[in-house]
């Protein structure tokens, strides 16, 4: 059984100590991971889907990187909207942590897509990372997880629905051909989301840092506290699921504003 820790939206500032809606991010991150390891034991894979920093500059990258490389595990860096994709390839390939978007294990393959649009806070799939992903699939038969950042079904969040990958039915396209993908999971959405399409798991995690309302149809904070997800994934293509929270309820979050 392979054991995968998803963790998303850190919104990791240029400064230690900064904080975003009044929430210093990184210490939530922290926290997060701390949690993640003491309740769940050892992880096989570290799944970061986006959102990494929030206005990225290389020191932003660097402390996640100093977060990361205390634990021995293997980690996937995925970009969203807010990240700059070419320097997290220059400071988070250290260490333990990766850019690589395709990780092979005995029984399971786990395949990282870019859905980053530069300069829109919306999602989508480049040709290319659709080829890559076709490719892929056409040549290992290992059942899959697919992770992304923006998500490809509507949420039911009609402002968040707004910023969803523009072509996610091509995703799906591509996905329903291949028997052996089992979920895709993403992020960006800042709370849980449990679908189905077909015989594919769609899910998200919820943020490290704050989280959105479900169902808001504008910018909603939620009041729930960070958490993250973890896989079970078995060597016969069962996957088991859940998200966990953080014990925290965040006095300082800045229920007030309306945007970030």
């Amino acid at each position: 059984m392979l054991k995968i820790l998803q963790l998303t939206d850190l919104h990791i500032l240029p400064h230690a100590g900064d904080t975003l809606l009044g929430v210093d991010t990184e210490y939530y991150f922290a926290q997060v991971l701390n949690a993640a390891f003491a309740q769940h034991g050892a992880f096989d894979l570290l799944l970061l889907t986006g959102d990494l920093g929030q206005d990225p500059a290389p020191d932003s990258y660097q402390r996640i990187a100093r977060h990361l490389n205390r634990y021995a595990t293997p980690c996937l860096c995925l970009p969203g909207n807010h990240d700059d994709w070419s320097l997290m390839q220059i400071e988070l390939n250290v260490g333990k942590s990766s850019c690589r978007k395709h990780w092979v294990f005995p029984d399971w393959q786990i395949i990282g897509l870019n859905s980053q649009k530069p300069g829109c806070p919306g999602g989508y799939l480049t040709g290319e990372e659709l080829d890559f992903l076709d490719r892929t699939l056409a040549t290992c038969a290992l059942p899959a997880l697919l992770a992304v950042h923006h998500h490809c079904l509507a949420s039911g969040s009609p402002w968040m629905d707004s910023m969803m990958i523009e072509n996610g039915e091509e995703l799906l396209r591509i996905a329903e051909k291949y028997p052996q993908v089992k979920a895709i999971t993403c992020g960006h959405l800042h709370q849980e989301m449990e679908k189905r399409h077909r015989s594919i798991q769609i899910i998200s995690a919820p943020a490290s840092c704050f989280q959105f309302k479900p169902g808001a149809t504008e910018f909603e904070l939620d009041i729930r506290p960070p958490g993250y997800r973890v896989f079970e994934l078995y060597s016969d293509g069962r996957l088991i699921t859940a998200c966990y929270r953080i014990d925290a309820e965040q006095p300082e979050l800045r229920l007030d504003l309306n945007s970030y």
